[in-house]
């Protein structure tokens, strides 16, 4: 509730361990269309990748659990659906047009749980 301990919540970034950090960020930028904000380290070991206003944190082998569950709710999920599998991406769970619904693994199996979504106004 807003104005409780710490007051209002501004926004949550996931952070998801990853084993390699360049094939992490190829699958989320090329496959996903997320958009590379940054790296740190040298050599790097940590991502920061953004889809709209939402981020996403990528850490080799360091930050977050494996197998991590990720919601995301888009406006055309039959669009990206067809745009995975052309691009060869695990799916785990087909598209189902009546809910909209699918499921995806990125190279070290987070699940992408995958909602239609009408965009915030």
């Amino acid at each position: 509730m807003p104005g409780s301990t710490g007051g209002v919540l501004v926004h949550i970034n996931p952070i998801l361990n990853v084993s390699d950090l360049q094939a992490s960020i190829t699958f989320y930028t090329e496959v996903l269309d997320f958009e590379l904000l940054d790296t740190f380290g040298d050599p790097a070991d940590f991502a920061i990748i953004r889809w709209d206003q939402e981020e996403i944190y990528l850490c080799e082998n360091g930050q977050g659990q494996p197998g991590t569950w990720l919601a995301l709710f888009v406006s055309e999920p039959a669009a990206l659906y067809e745009h995975l599998v052309i691009n060869d991406a695990k799916i785990l769970m087909p598209y189902a047009a009546d809910g909209g619904e699918f499921r995806v693994a990125d190279p070290d199996g987070h699940v992408l749980r995958v909602f239609s979504g009408a965009p915030e106004e």
